[in-house]
């Protein structure tokens, strides 16, 4: 879209390059899409998800993140992970981020990558998809989505996705807040029901809940809500 400045830009990948070393220096609690923040904000609803997949499967979490940056989630959440027998966490992303991910903060839980090919095959039936404020920036949502979750996946949780009860989807520029930075991307307003509908064949939705983000309103009206989902292969309940 011509109005928007688009995703690529370095300045959005210095920008979160600065806030994560930021929280790995101690010099703030966690930083998400670029913004550092000095106070605890946790998503229960993400973490209630997570650890279920984790009770699973003995104990072990095994996450990959698609499209998510530095790592900025795994940050959050890993106060919580701390009674458990394994965690891994693979994250990926645009070429860029996975090249300095992997340079300046791949451990040996937190790993990236910049295709679903490149993941290790062992136990894949047991990993947790993560899709967190991601899918609305896809040029093609649903296409991605049907993709992904035809892989063996042990868990599909999509968090942080605006939703609205239009049957259709809606394209729209999201600006950035210039305190923040200045920027603008295409975003999409998902149709939840269209949303669901993508997943219907192969995978059961086991719960709904809201997300921090809230409730909005576009510009010319369309009332959205962001929400989270966790998604169930439909064969651990045949």
């Amino acid at each position: 879209m011509e109005m928007s400045t688009g995703y690529m830009e370095g300045s959005i990948l210095d920008r979160v390059a600065d806030a994560t070393r930021l929280v790995n220096a101690g010099k703030a609690v966690f930083e998400r899409d670029g913004v550092v923040f000095h106070s605890l904000d946790y998503s229960y609803p993400l973490l209630a998800c997570l650890l279920h997949a984790a009770a699973g499967n003995n104990g072990e979490l095994d996450v990959v993140d698609f499209g998510g940056a530095l790592g900025s989630t795994y940050r959050q959440c890993r106060p919580f992970f701390a009674g458990l027998e394994q965690v891994r966490w693979r994250v990926i992303e645009q070429p860029n981020f996975v090249d300095l991910g992997r340079r300046e903060f791949e451990t040996a839980e937190l790993t990236f990558y910049s295709h679903a090919s490149q993941l290790p095959v062992a136990a894949s039936s047991r990993r947790v998809l993560l899709l967190s404020s991601v899918l609305q920036y896809i040029e093609n949502p649903l296409e991605m989505l049907r993709e992904l979750t035809q892989l063996s996946w042990s868990h599909v949780i999509i968090d942080r996705t605006p939703v609205s009860d239009h049957p259709m989807h809606r394209l729209c520029v999201q600006e950035v807040p210039p305190n923040i930075y200045k920027a603008s991307y295409p975003c999409w307003i998902l149709a939840k029901d269209r949303l669901l509908g993508a997943l219907s064949e192969g995978w059961t939705p086991m719960c709904e809940f809201p997300c921090h983000d809230g409730q909005w309103e576009t510009d010319d009206g369309l009332e959205f809500e962001f929400r989270g989902f966790l998604f169930l292969p439909k064969s651990q309940h045949s």
